[in-house]
């Protein structure tokens, strides 16, 4: 992690699936405003792939770099970022070959939950599984994301996870 003082932001690196580096993720200081480097591939690599994928076969999937730096602290380096809201047809195949199971701790809004559903179906052979922080509720105190909760609400979200079925006859009927 590094800061730019020119641009008033901390930018991390963005490295390929095989931990080469390709790019900056800029997050301002003052607000979630993002400034990448030019022409970053962001379809073509998720956010720390190259050090999740080291950790077992499950994968947690987020939309922002930040919120999978906050998902590590926690206690996860298997945390991965789309950065954004779609996934593309590389990135789902790195998930296939990398991941045996997913965990879904997309943003709670009608983006992030598209974005996991559509990475529920493009994976129907992989078990997947959403945070849940307790039964009926995505996050706690209508938190946006990881970056949004402490360490033992991060853990408890994923520690929770229900699977894709559960999660779309009683959580997700009553968020998407």
């Amino acid at each position: 992690i590094g800061y730019s003082e020119a641009q008033n932001m901390i930018t991390v690196p963005l490295t390929s699936p095989d931990g080469r580096w390709v790019g900056l993720i800029g997050r301002s200081i003052d607000s979630k405003e993002f400034k990448n480097s030019r022409n970053l591939p962001r379809n073509k690599t998720l956010f720390n792939l190259s050090n999740a994928k080291k950790h077992g076969g499950r994968i947690i999937v987020c939309e922002s770099s930040f919120d999978a730096i906050r998902i590590h602290q926690s206690g996860f380096p298997n945390v991965v970022a789309t950065l954004g809201g779609n996934i593309s047809n590389e990135n789902i195949q790195n998930l296939n070959k990398y991941a045996s199971s997913i965990i879904v701790m997309t943003d709670a809004d009608a983006a992030g939950r598209k974005l996991g559903e559509d990475i529920a179906t493009r994976l129907p052979n992989k078990e997947i599984l959403w945070g849940s922080y307790q039964y009926g509720m995505i996050y706690p105190h209508d938190a946006k994301d990881a970056g949004d909760m402490t360490d033992e609400e991060i853990r408890q979200c994923i520690n929770n996870a229900v699977h894709h079925y559960e999660y779309a006859m009683e959580i997700g009927r009553a968020h998407v």
